[in-house]
């Protein structure tokens, strides 16, 4: 991705409202025991699953649903590494233009260092969370939504949406 991609990224997901209709469309796809973890993501991150959510459906002639908890849900685990936007940004950033001042930051920030360790393992940790919720199924697309080679075809498919967004 470009970092103009990253910017308008960085911005949309910041900055970005989330309108009545679409909480409402979250509860429809998720359901009462689902949508208490969507509703309890930092805004950015609501705003990025409903993004996905709308590729999603713009993609498919009919998703289903389970592909649509997904887009919903597909980061849950980014909530619990406590890292914040900024944070995330910056990390983004310095990796793109040099690894090796990433290396040297996490070293002189072990603090960080541990957030973004958690943040990078979001996938396991969300895909844990869903599992406690009894959605076995969609934890296992969770766990494996930045696998180069996932083992459920609905991963595949969230993939393609998520990377467009």
């Amino acid at each position: 991705m470009g970092a103009m991609h990253r910017v308008e990224q960085f911005w949309r997901h910041s900055a970005g409202r989330i309108q009545r209709v679409e909480s409402d469309r979250a509860l429809e796809v998720l359901g009462p025991n689902l949508y208490p973890a969507f509703a309890t993501l930092p805004r950015n991150e609501r705003r990025h699953g409903l993004d996905v959510l709308a590729t999603v459906d713009r993609l498919e002639t009919r998703p289903e649903r389970l592909l649509r908890q997904a887009a919903l849900l597909h980061d849950l685990g980014k909530a619990r590494s406590g890292m914040s936007v900024l944070d995330r940004s910056q990390a983004v950033f310095l990796a793109a233009v040099s690894p090796a001042v990433l290396r040297a930051y996490l070293r002189l920030r072990p603090g960080f260092a541990r957030r973004l360790a958690r943040y990078r393992d979001h996938a396991a940790v969300g895909a844990q969370h869903l599992r406690q919720l009894g959605a076995a199924e969609l934890a296992g697309i969770v766990s494996e939504h930045h696998a180069r080679r996932p083992a459920h075809p609905l991963t595949v498919r969230l993939q393609l949406a998520d990377e467009r967004n």
